[in-house]
């Protein structure tokens, strides 16, 4: 149910900001990178960062000097802890995010487009797996639903903020840049757990379709 209801959401927005923006304005954009994921908000452990991946469609629909960006994305976030007594726990949590981004944009009709944008994103948890590893214990995974740990919330919200450039190359743009999500919600069902939040640094590049 989840991933119907964010392309749903996902293409509403496209359709409801198209006829106010001129057609030849609009670009399809299709984005890849890493992300470099931490929860934050666990008690009595050492957090390391998680590397992961992030794909998925960015839609710019401009206005003068800014632009609206709705985005469909999926994206990996989690944490390794270094728990005293039992070992490691590599927490692994797999999203399908949905930002919508207000971009505001240096020289929207140069060729080098230096921009910034923030916004809010929601993401529903779509993947999640609990790997344990320590001295005599065994390499096991589980579902995270059953993990005493952390039971995740199906939604989490975030606070996105970004940079990054496009480049046009003949009709269509090379773009690139980095952002930082910031998690908003308890992403932990676990009432006797903590209370734990996403927080991911994102790198990627992509192809937009279309030019200004």
């Amino acid at each position: 149910m989840r991933m119907p209801f964010a392309r749903t959401a996902f293409l509403s927005a496209a359709l409801l900001a198209s006829p106010l923006l001129p057609a030849q304005a609009q670009r399809l954009g299709i984005v890849g990178g890493g992300t470099f994921s931490q929860i934050h908000g666990a008690s009595d452990v050492t957090a390391r960062n998680r590397t992961g991946t992030m794909f998925g469609l960015t839609l710019l629909l401009p206005a003068s000097s800014f632009a609206l960006q709705p985005e469909l994305l999926f994206v990996n976030k989690g944490s390794e802890f270094d728990v005293s007594g039992v070992g490691t726990r590599n927490i692994k949590l797999d999203y399908l995010e949905l930002p919508v981004l207000v971009r505001f944009e240096a020289a929207p009709n140069a060729p080098i487009n230096p921009h910034l944008y923030v916004g809010p994103s929601i993401a529903f948890n779509v993947g999640c797996n609990v790997t344990l590893k320590g001295a005599g214990v065994p390499l096991t995974s589980s579902d995270c639903k059953r993990d005493e740990f952390l039971k995740p919330a199906d939604v989490d919200w975030n606070a996105v903020v970004g940079a990054g450039v496009d480049v046009a190359v003949g009709g269509f743009g090379i773009t690139g840049g980095a952002r930082y999500g910031v998690g908003l919600s308890n992403i932990n069902r676990n009432s006797a757990g903590d209370h734990l939040r996403n927080g991911t640094l994102t790198v990627y590049a992509g192809v937009l379709l279309g030019h200004r």
